[in-house]
């Protein structure tokens, strides 16, 4: 377990696929997770976000450290060891938008924040496909964005 002042990054326990299964089935969260139909989710959902929890190189759950108030994950996952690649999912449910960060990396106009908060961070964009998502009647972009060990390593010896 990791703590902030304000939060709580810890394991996964069995109780926490529940509120995975609600985050998902949250409209304004569902679209920002994924580039699928947003279509609610019923039970056997969980089967595959137990799979997905399991096959990641690196989940967690984030709670407030005060009163231990569920916000979301981090996810990575879909790791290429020989290239040193791998996608960072963080999600949180949508009362938290404000309060503690942005979305991820799948952009869309929905998280157009966060993308100032990864280049902020030293992200930057490798790309863009265009009109790639259908989403609320209309086309939207999604943005890749990146950044290299030696950047991270670089951007973290100031501080």
């Amino acid at each position: 377990m990791f703590e902030t002042n304000n939060l709580r990054i810890r394991a996964v326990r069995d109780a926490d696929f529940e509120r995975l299964h609600d985050l998902w089935n949250e409209l304004r969260v569902q679209k920002t997770l994924s580039p699928s139909y947003v279509v609610p989710l019923g039970i056997k959902f969980e089967e595959t976000l137990r799979a997905w929890v399991s096959d990641s190189l690196f989940f967690c759950i984030i709670e407030t450290k005060h009163d231990s108030d569920w916000i979301g994950f981090v996810n990575l996952f879909d790791v290429d060891k020989k290239n040193r690649d791998a996608t960072l999912a963080v999600a949180q449910h949508s009362k938290f938008w404000v309060k503690v960060m942005p979305q991820m990396f799948y952009a869309s106009s929905l998280v157009m924040p966060a993308i100032k908060v990864y280049k902020k961070i030293g992200f930057v964009e490798e790309g863009i496909r265009r009109k790639a998502n259908w989403s609320g009647g209309e086309w939207e972009d999604i943005i890749f964005m990146a950044i290299l060990d030696e950047e991270w390593a670089a951007s973290t010896e100031d501080k």
